[in-house]
């Protein structure tokens, strides 16, 4: 008799603690599996090596890479200034970065003949033959019957691949991403084995590793074809946890009295939706991107899963 009334007092006790959510279940808990792999290599002169692999999932509904983001001004209304051509009071780009060439090889005599002829042709109205000497890109600096848009408030206008429907005036800076408003990817043009994946408009996002904390993003612009790793201002100040807006260019680099606060996120995990682009009407404010990327990510995995895909990336 004894015997049977152990036994039941055992069940009780079991079943109050099943009751009261006490019982744990036995055996190791569960843990996130990333589900990605490689798919290709994306040439890359940001990248040691000159290439970052992508992995993608099995049905092609998600690309990762672990990559630092470099700075994109594009679509800001202080990104390019004839005036303060290097960056150095409020303009947050130095003008040679929507030049063709980059200014790239010039030396120190060559910057500064160069900085003269584009204040030089901007003066006289942008003449056909010195507009040419200036190598300003038309890709990135819209032009109207073949000059540069009517700058803004003392900056040039400067576009980004994302645009509002319809395309709007290329001269109305509205019309593009703004890099001090939107969290935004850039991601390599054609011809490149990312751009026959990803498109601008789709959804992204990004995390610092060791973090748990996402940062939503769009796809907004696109870039030099063998280039990775680049992303607005806003989207690298929400990964830094700035606040505030970058005072100029030698800030955005962390040059003078801003070093050690520039805005490159050294490494970051970006994860990219393909064909997540809403075509009628593309996502321009965080509000819609947050909103419509958390909750692509949720039902994707979520934080637990990008950070596995992040230990198992960094193997």
């Amino acid at each position: 008799m004894a015997t049977h009334s152990h036994l039941f007092i055992k069940k009780l006790l079991v079943a109050a603690a099943v009751a009261c959510g006490l019982l744990l279940v036995a055996g190791p808990a569960r843990t996130a599996e990333c589900g990605m792999s490689r798919s290709f290599v994306q040439p890359d002169g940001n990248a040691r090596g000159g290439q970052t692999a992508v992995w993608s999932d099995p049905e092609g509904s998600a690309l990762l890479f672990v990559e630092g983001l470099n700075v994109n001004t594009d679509g800001t209304r202080r990104s390019y200034s004839v005036d303060d051509f290097w960056g150095e009071t409020r303009a947050l780009n130095n003008l040679c970065n929507a030049m063709s060439d980059a200014c790239a090889g010039l030396s120190s005599a060559g910057l500064k003949a160069r900085r003269i002829a584009t204040q030089q042709a901007a003066a006289a109205g942008w003449p056909a033959e010195p507009l040419r000497r200036t190598k300003i890109s038309p890709a990135i600096i819209p032009f109207r019957d073949g000059k540069p848009c009517p700058a803004v408030d003392g900056f040039l206008v400067s576009a980004t691949s994302l645009r509002k429907p319809g395309g709007g005036d290329a001269c109305d800076i509205e019309t593009y991403v703004d890099a001090l408003v939107t969290p935004a990817l850039v991601i390599p043009k054609s011809p490149s084995p990312f751009s026959s994946r990803a498109k601008v408009g789709d959804l992204a996002v990004a995390m610092k590793p060791g973090s748990d904390q996402p940062v939503f993003a769009v796809v907004g612009d696109s870039g030099p074809s063998r280039e990775l790793g680049e992303a607005s201002i806003a989207l690298n100040g929400r990964l830094l946890g700035r606040s505030a807006l970058p005072a100029n260019y030698r800030e955005v680099r962390g040059r003078g009295e801003f070093s050690g606060r520039g805005w490159t996120v050294p490494r970051a995990i970006v994860l990219i939706f393909p064909g997540t682009r809403d075509t009628a009407n593309p996502f321009m404010t965080p509000q819609r991107i947050d909103e419509a990327a958390q909750r692509r990510f949720e039902q994707w995995g979520g934080v637990a899963r990008l950070q596995a895909c992040a230990e198992a990336y960094s193997r």
